[in-house]
């Protein structure tokens, strides 16, 4: 039975739709049949099909969706739920604990913490001082002598402090030893003043020349440009090439020569259509940054019942206008974010991959180590291949890649089949607080590959991918 546009169903009517060939689900009083959304779905089939048939709204909303995720659910709206209640988010409990004041310190510290108090100290007060401790602790008045220069002591009295801790001399050694300590003390002090106010003049304050001054220069990539995150804008199709079979280069050109895209590395932008009467949009991440002036770079497999790639994209010519939204993504990378990462791509999740490489290779100032497990099903599949050895060869320090192919030539010099444990422990950087994994690529490689990283001692990640994860899924 074919169902209309916005029709109304009851809870009971979804709960018959609860297989993995058949689901639906109910979130915030409409209903959405994601049967084909289940394979490419992130976090993975079960995880759908455990709410198959349900209203979904408090796991939707639990995860935290975010905008593009809600853009997505929009296309496969079937209808709207009879008598839906609104949901109401249950209120957190919120436990304020009180923190125990600190007890005040009673013991009163060492002579020698004294010494840097009495360091400022002059005249009557530091005498003073000193005439009292001689009466009470010989011990620490040697102790606060042993640290004034030697030059400074030879006009000073002998004082004696035999074992038993008593001074000899009594107050008449203790108050010429004051008077001096407190001449000394004051004399320092002076030269450390006149040294203070004293104002250098002439060329002789100056270097001959200062070469260079490390300045701090903005980073680029943070650029704002022509990228709204709001707002859809159009852009002009004006290069498409084939580079695989059903994988596309499609450039398309900045309003002026000199305009930037404005994206941060590591984040994508989306593409809406308008198809057969429905809004679609999809997201996708560039192969080009701000660094490339004038035009927006693509690249996109366009699979055949995919519908924006099958249905839109394939069938792109030069001079259509597509519409753009961004920037958009959890990751923003930037120099420093960590010492290593690790990669493992599939197919066209080369592209934010390819994205980050690029960054970190250019920049002279970044020294991340980055490993790159690259997977195709054949040689033929293998994206950016001649840009990805470039920077290779040329920043062997940053970048090192392996590829994974299904079905390899004859004489295949990097590895055969499934990236398994095994070749993720051979290829990627060992578990650290300054090391990141990030994976991009068919949902099924994506998840066999973080409960591999687990297992290998790597954080698990949230069900929503955070900046901040240490398994970061694009």
């Amino acid at each position: 039975m074919q169902i209309l546009a916005m029709q109304e169903f009851t809870l009971e009517d979804v709960a018959a739709h609860k297989s993995r060939d058949n689901l639906w689900v109910a979130i915030h009083g409409k209903v959405y049949d994601i049967t084909k959304y289940v394979r490419d779905h992130p976090g993975g089939a079960d995880v759908l099909i455990d709410v198959a048939g349900t209203d979904a709204t408090a796991a939707y909303e639990d995860v935290g969706h975010s905008e593009d995720a809600d853009e997505i659910l929009g296309t496969y709206l079937v209808g709207t739920v009879k008598d839906a209640q609104d949901f109401k988010r249950p209120k957190a409990v919120r436990l304020v604990q009180q923190t125990p004041a600190k007890p005040v310190a009673k013991d009163i510290k060492k002579p020698v913490s004294v010494i840097k108090a009495l360091t400022i100290a002059t005249g009557s007060l530091g005498g003073s001082f000193l005439l009292y401790l001689s009466s009470r602790s010989p011990i620490a008045l040697r102790e606060i002598l042993t640290k004034l220069p030697q030059s400074s002591l030879k006009h000073l009295p002998e004082i004696h402090v035999p074992s038993g801790g008593i001074l000899r001399g009594g107050f008449s050694s203790g108050f010429v030893a004051a008077t001096a300590v407190c001449a000394t003390l004051g004399s320092i002090i002076g030269i450390k003043l006149s040294k203070f106010t004293h104002i250098e003049s002439g060329f002789t304050r100056y270097p001959p020349r200062i070469k260079s001054r490390s300045l701090k220069r903005p980073n680029p990539h943070l650029a704002k440009g022509f990228l709204e995150p709001k707002d859809y804008k159009s852009l002009p199709l004006i290069r498409k090439d084939q580079l695989a079979p059903n994988v596309y280069r499609f450039v398309f050109q900045l309003p002026g020569p000199r305009d930037v895209i404005g994206l941060p590395i590591g984040q994508h932008v989306a593409i809406k259509a308008n198809i057969n009467g429905v809004a679609v949009s999809r997201s996708y991440t560039p192969t080009s940054n701000n660094l490339d002036l004038g035009r927006l770079e693509l690249v996109i497999k366009c699979y055949p019942d995919g519908v924006l790639t099958g249905q839109y994209l394939a069938n792109l010519q030069v001079g259509a206008k597509v519409q753009f939204r961004g920037p958009k993504g959890a990751m923003k990378y930037h120099s420093g974010l960590c010492k290593k990462i690790g990669m493992i791509a599939g197919g066209t999740g080369i592209t934010p991959m390819y994205q980050l490489i690029r960054a970190i290779c250019e920049d002279d100032t970044d020294t991340t180590e980055v490993s790159l497990i690259y997977a195709n099903r054949s040689e033929e599949d293998i994206l950016l291949r001649s840009e990805l050895e470039a920077f290779a060869r040329r920043y062997p320090k940053n970048f090192k890649i392996w590829y994974m192919l299904d079905h390899p030539p004859k004489n295949w010099a990097y590895g055969k089949g499934y990236v398994t444990p095994e070749v993720m422990a051979a290829r990627l950087p060992e578990p650290a607080s300054d090391t990141k994994i990030m994976l991009c690529g068919p949902p099924g490689m994506v998840n066999a590959s973080k409960k591999a990283l687990v297992a290998a001692g790597f954080q698990a990640p949230g069900a929503v991918a955070k900046m901040t994860d240490q398994i970061f899924s694009f």
